[in-house]
């Protein structure tokens, strides 16, 4: 089946082409500010139908998500410099977060869309562990400063939900809205 991909994330790309899809990519341009008083789960939400309804009407099923790390209850996005990186990485050291995705998929007219959650545990990490990190990973295009699928998996205790949803995008949340919206 034929899709579009409303992001450039490679993992996103990625993890629905290996689920079968042929998938275009054409990333939406929104502004991804979080609004004031917004809860985590609210904003991934919004911000995914807002990538979904920026391309406008098209010819396939559009394929919206957006990914925020929370901890405590406040949101931590992509950092915007290796220092703040730092900061993400060493308030996550030793605790327990959440990973949320929002979720949107339009078609025609129809839009629907849903909210996947993963609890991660971090280990406790070293000053010179994350600098060790810093330095020989991307970091700053992902949400709380880390990728699991690479060098930080070593600091992950526990997963308590969807993997893939911390990579990028809940596959079996997406596909099961994709058969929805294109069945109704």
């Amino acid at each position: 089946m034929q899709v579009i991909l409303a992001s450039r994330s490679p993992r996103r790309l990625h993890l629905l082409q290996a689920a079968g899809l042929a998938v275009e990519v054409r990333p939406a341009h929104i502004d991804e500010s979080l609004e004031a008083q917004e809860d985590v789960a609210s904003a991934v939400q919004r911000l995914a139908i807002c990538k979904a309804e920026a391309l406008g009407a098209c010819d396939m099923p559009v394929i919206a998500a957006d990914t925020l790390v929370a901890l405590d209850g406040k949101a931590l996005g992509q950092p915007e410099d290796l220092h703040q990186a730092r900061d993400m990485l060493l308030a996550l050291s030793g605790s327990t977060h959440q990973v949320l995705t929002g979720v949107c998929v339009a078609y025609r007219k129809k839009r629907l869309h849903k909210t996947a959650s993963t609890e991660v545990c971090f280990s406790s990490l070293s000053a010179a562990c994350i600098d060790a990190y810093l330095q020989h990973n991307e970091v700053l295009d992902k949400a709380g400063a880390y990728e699991i699928q690479g060098g930080a998996a070593s600091f992950v205790r526990a997963v308590n939900g969807p993997l893939d949803n911390v990579i990028g995008l809940p596959v079996h949340l997406t596909l099961s809205l994709l058969n929805e919206v294109i069945a109704t």
